[in-house]
C-alpha cells in the first residue's frame, strides 16, 4: 500500500511538471501573439508607406510592383505562421484534454484507495472485536476450569481422607486381631 502511495505521489509530481510545462508553452504562445501583433502593426505601417509611394510617381511603377510582391510574400508568411499557431493551439487543447483525463483517472484511483482504507479500517475493527470476544470467552472458560479443578481437588482430597480413615480403622482392627 505504501508503494501505491509512492506511485500516486510520483504521478502527482509528474502532473505538476506537466502543468508547469503547459503554463510555459502558454506563455510562449502569448509572446508569439504579441510578436504577431507587433509585426501586424509594422505591416500596417508598411502599407501606409506603400500608399505614399503609390502617390509618388517619381519612384515609378516598377518600385511599386516589387514592393507589392514583397508585401504579398509577407502576408503569405503571416498566414503560414497564423496557421501554425492555430495548429499549436489545437494541439495544446488536445494535451489539456489528456491532462484532464489523467486527473480524472487519478481522482478515481484516489477514491478507490480511500475505499480500500475504509474497508481495511472496518476489517481491523472486526478483528479487534473478535479478539475481545475470544479473550472474554477464554477467560470465562479458564474460570470454569479453575472451579471444576477446585471441586475435583476437594472431592479427591475428601476421598483420600476417607480412604486413610478407613485404612486406619482396618489397621486398628488388624492390630487387635493380631494381638488376640
Amino acid at each position: 500500500m505504501e508503494e501505491k502511495l509512492n506511485i500516486i505521489i510520483t504521478e502527482l509530481g509528474n502532473l505538476n511538471k506537466g502543468q508547469y510545462e503547459l503554463l510555459s508553452r502558454a506563455d510562449k504562445i502569448e509572446n508569439g501573439q504579441l510578436e504577431l501583433m507587433g509585426r501586424s502593426e509594422k505591416l500596417e505601417k508598411g502599407v501606409t508607406e506603400l500608399m505614399g509611394r503609390t502617390y509618388n510617381v517619381e519612384k515609378g511603377v516598377t518600385v511599386l510592383m516589387v514592393s507589392t510582391e514583397n508585401l504579398q510574400k509577407g502576408q503569405d508568411k503571416i498566414i503560414d505562421r497564423t496557421e501554425s499557431l492555430e495548429k499549436g493551439v489545437t494541439e495544446l487543447i488536445g494535451r489539456t484534454d489528456n491532462l484532464e483525463k489523467g486527473q480524472e483517472v487519478l481522482i478515481c484511483r484516489t477514491e478507490n484507495l480511500e475505499k480500500g482504507q475504509d474497508i481495511l479500517s472496518s476489517g481491523q475493527n472486526e478483528i479487534k472485536e473478535l479478539i475481545k470476544h475470544t479473550t472474554t470467552f477464554m477467560t470465562e472458560n479458564f474460570t470454569y476450569f479453575r472451579k471444576d479443578m477446585k471441586a475435583l481437588a476437594l472431592e479427591v482430597n475428601s476421598d483420600v481422607e476417607l480412604l486413610f480413615k478407613e485404612m486406619g480403622d482396618v489397621k486398628r482392627k488388624v492390630n487387635k486381631l493380631e494381638q488376640k
